[in-house]
């Protein structure tokens, strides 16, 4: 009767009353398999939802609170959907002008511990909302770094020209981790992953392969 229920909101798009009612079902009974799953996508509705600046505390909750339901590192698709959500408040937050380093910190500090399916278009379109931070946020060596120098889709490797993005967005990780390092002062160098996925980005682009290493020259 519960699961009805739950639906019936669910479809009313109150995803909240919905919620509300599977957590009661899975705190009641833990050995239920449905209510775990629903409240898990429920609460990425819930995110979506919450993928504002205005909202970010209530967005990190929930986030928190979805990593702690303990769900399967197989079940590729759910923590894929959630990849979504955390670029949309990157972005809305940067738009309006509300993003700080202490947010960033918060979420990278969540979201790195989450097993996401990658190479993917959601991995892919949460790297490209990081990465533009630039100099707003410190820890971008340490994200682009987890992120990865070879979790890449075919489609990052393109330009846009008639878009006027003339740089795609393997350049853009890699040229952001670069301008990342430098910006730090530290002397740190490149790691090892950084330039393995750059020998291989030079056999698929040397033209893109050429500019990372201008900007290396300049650095």
């Amino acid at each position: 009767m519960s699961d009805k229920q739950m639906k019936y909101y669910q479809d009313l798009g109150d995803y909240a009353a919905a919620y509300r009612i599977a957590r009661a079902d899975w705190e009641a009974n833990p050995g239920l398999k449905w209510p775990k799953n629903a409240i898990a996508w429920l609460l990425i509705r819930m995110m979506k939802a919450n993928a504002r600046a205005y909202a970010q505390n209530k967005f990190l909750q929930q986030l928190e609170e979805f990593y702690n339901l303990g769900i399967p590192e197989d079940e590729k698709k759910l923590w894929g959907a959630v990849a979504w959500p955390v670029r949309d408040i990157i972005n809305d937050s940067v738009r309006m002008q509300w993003f700080s380093p202490e947010f960033g910190d918060r979420l990278f500090g969540i979201i790195r511990k989450f097993p996401f399916d990658k190479p993917s278009d959601s991995y892919s379109a949460m790297g490209k909302a990081f990465v533009q931070l630039g100099s707003l946020w410190p820890q971008l060596t340490e994200f682009i770094e987890w992120w990865g120098f070879d979790n890449f889709t075919d489609f990052d490797y393109r330009r846009y020209p008639e878009d006027g993005r003339l740089e795609s967005l393997v350049e853009k990780v890699y040229s952001e981790y670069l301008i990342s390092l430098h910006r730090k002062g530290d002397g740190r160098q490149p790691s090892k992953a950084f330039f393995d996925g750059l020998d291989h980005l030079a056999l698929r682009s040397k033209e893109q392969a050429d500019k990372v290493y201008r900007i290396m020259k300049y650095e």
